[in-house]
């Protein structure tokens, strides 16, 4: 990133970057970013889709999760997510609100959001922030179902939502797969062009309700699935 900025500088630039990345579930290095463009004169915009509700102790996002004073000029986001709602949102200053109002064909020739859908999304917003507990019950549960794939065998770590078990071979995805959902566990195969080639992967998405003995087993039993095929 610091390579292309030094050989772009001097021009209007935005870093556009995710804030937890939706395959492998890594966390970009935000401070970082902010540090870069900050050098180098850019702005800075982050798609929040798989962090809002997930990072942070209390859900906030990935600002809260690094304890950053300063915001990224835009925040963006989905409400599909951990909010359970539909739709999508933008973060920032009056001025690019603003703009967007006024410019984005988006939002200029969308139709609004039903009444229903915005009223989920505000409650989910509420109890996220009355139960703050609840992100925190997410976070350990991605750590207690890695301990688990770790002590059967299986390498696999994230701090959040999702969980790649990666198994390089595609065929061997699709069949783990299939095998796992005949075993009452759903998990995704993802394969090329989703991912690079030869980085094929069961994907793992948790959640907060998931209780600790259906992870255990699920980790078990993805574990002992995938030994069976190989």
């Amino acid at each position: 990133l610091e390579a292309k900025l030094q050989e772009y500088a001097g021009c209007q630039g935005l870093i556009v970057t995710d804030a937890v990345f939706s395959m492998d579930g890594d966390i970009a290095n935000l401070p970082r970013i902010m540090e870069l463009a900050k050098t180098y004169h850019v702005l800075t915009m982050v798609d929040e889709a798989h962090s809002t509700g997930v990072l942070g102790e209390t859900g906030r996002g990935i600002t809260e999760h690094f304890g950053l004073a300063e915001m990224p000029d835009i925040l963006m986001g989905t409400m599909s997510k951990a909010l359970a709602a539909e739709g999508g949102y933008a973060c920032g200053s009056q001025l690019l609100i603003d703009y967007l109002r006024n410019t984005a064909r988006s939002y200029i020739f969308s139709t609004s959001l039903a009444p229903a859908v915005l009223a989920a999304a505000k409650q989910a917003l509420q109890l996220l922030t009355e139960q703050p507990e609840m992100a925190q019950a997410l976070q350990q549960n991605t750590r207690i179902f890695c301990q688990e794939l770790q002590a059967h065998g299986i390498e696999s770590n994230s701090e959040t939502a999702i969980v790649p078990i990666i198994l390089h071979d595609e065929e061997l995805a699709l069949k783990a797969a299939a095998a796992l959902r005949q075993k009452n566990i759903y998990i995704s195969a993802i394969r090329y062009p989703t991912v690079a080639k030869n980085h094929a992967m069961l994907r793992a998405a948790l959640m907060a309700t998931h209780t600790e003995d259906e992870l255990r087993h699920a980790a078990k039993t993805i574990a002992a699935t995938i030994k069976e095929l190989k």
